[in-house]
């Protein structure tokens, strides 16, 4: 996984706005396996710990396999702010 500096900032200053220090990936059960969630929250029991450009990343292991080839950017969507995932490719059998 990598993470661009324009996300970089956004993300540093989305959890100073928060007060949080974690960017945590984590499995959603769905129709068809694990759905990749994220959110600005503490790290779990069970969850991988990594610095990546500065920021400190939680990653349960459920969900590891699929951030491998991911970068995480921002983009701006209809005046707001977010970030996005380039290279995710979420399954799809519904």
């Amino acid at each position: 996984m990598k993470i661009t500096e324009q996300a970089k900032g956004y993300i540093q200053q989305t959890m100073k706005d928060n007060n949080v220090n974690t960017l945590r990936f984590y499995g959603i059960a769905g129709c068809c396996g694990v759905n990749l969630g994220v959110g600005l929250q503490e790290a779990e029991e069970h969850d991988v710990i990594e610095q990546i450009n500065g920021v400190q990343i939680a990653i349960h292991p459920d969900v590891k396999d699929q951030l491998n080839n991911v970068t995480i950017d921002v983009e701006e969507q209809d005046g707001e702010m977010g970030i996005i995932l380039d290279g995710y490719n979420p399954s799809s059998c519904c």
